[in-house]
C-alpha cells in the first residue's frame, strides 16, 4: 500500500471517527449520507448546455477525468479534511444538515425502489455494504443461500470473511437496512464503493482506493 492510500484511510477513519463522536450513529452517518453522487454542473462554460450531466459525476478541466460529489453531514471540524479528501479521492464534498420536516414527508410519498445501496453488521462488529437492482429482500436471500453453503471456493465477501474468522462470528441478514435508493448502475456502484469505505466495509474497492 502506498503513502497516499495510507494518508487516504487514516483521513477517513478521521472523517468517520467525527461523525460518531458528534453524537451520529453509524446507522444515522449512512441515512444522513445523501444523494452521494448527484447532479452536478459547472457553472463555467456550461450554461447554454443541455440538462444531461451524470449526477455523481464532473468534468475535471485539468486532467479530463471524471470525478464524483459527496455530500456527507456537517459536524464541527470536518471543514480541515475538505480539501485533503477532495484531493485524493478525487471527489467534490459539500455539507448536508439536518433534514427538515417538510423534505422527510416528502421522501415518504416515494414510491419504494429495488434498486438501493444497503448494509449488514456482523456480530463481530465489522459490516458489509453492497448494491442490488433486485430488491434487499431477494439480495438478502441471495446473502443467506451464500451463507449457508459455506463454499471454500465462494466469491462472497461475507463468507471469505466468515472462514477467515474461524467461523467465530456471522452476518445476520435480518438486519440488513437500505443505506439510499438509487435507480442509476452506475451511480449506485459508485455509491457503494464511497460507503464501503467511509463504513470500512469487508468488501474493499480498489478503484476508490486508487484514486
Amino acid at each position: 500500500m502506498s503513502q497516499d492510500n495510507i494518508d487516504q484511510q487514516e483521513d477517513l477513519n478521521k472523517l468517520r471517527n467525527m461523525l460518531l463522536k458528534s453524537n451520529y450513529l453509524l446507522k444515522e452517518i449512512e441515512e444522513l449520507i445523501k444523494q452521494t453522487c448527484q447532479e452536478f454542473k459547472s457553472n463555467k462554460n456550461k450554461s447554454n448546455d443541455k440538462n444531461d450531466d451524470i449526477a455523481g459525476q464532473i468534468k475535471d478541466k485539468n486532467n479530463d477525468e471524471f470525478i464524483c460529489s459527496l455530500t456527507l453531514p456537517y459536524v464541527p471540524g470536518i471543514e480541515v479534511l475538505k480539501r485533503r479528501l477532495e484531493k485524493k479521492l478525487k471527489i467534490k464534498l459539500f455539507f448536508s444538515y439536518p433534514y427538515k420536516l417538510q423534505s422527510q414527508f416528502n421522501q415518504s410519498l416515494k414510491v419504494p425502489s429495488k434498486s438501493v445501496i444497503y448494509q449488514i453488521p456482523c456480530s463481530c462488529k465489522e459490516t458489509y455494504v453492497g448494491q442490488t437492482k433486485v430488491g434487499i429482500d431477494n439480495r438478502t436471500k441471495q446473502h443467506s443461500k451464500a451463507i449457508n453453503d459455506d463454499e471454500n471456493n465462494s466469491n462472497s465477501e461475507m463468507v471469505k470473511h466468515f472462514q477467515e474468522k474461524k467461523f467465530q462470528c456471522l452476518f445476520d441478514t435480518n438486519d440488513a437496512f437500505i443505506i439510499e435508493e438509487e435507480k442509476d448502475y452506475w451511480k449506485r456502484r459508485t455509491k457503494e464503493a464511497i460507503y464501503s469505505i467511509i463504513s470500512e466495509s469487508v468488501n474493499t474497492h480498489d478503484e476508490i482506493n486508487a484514486a
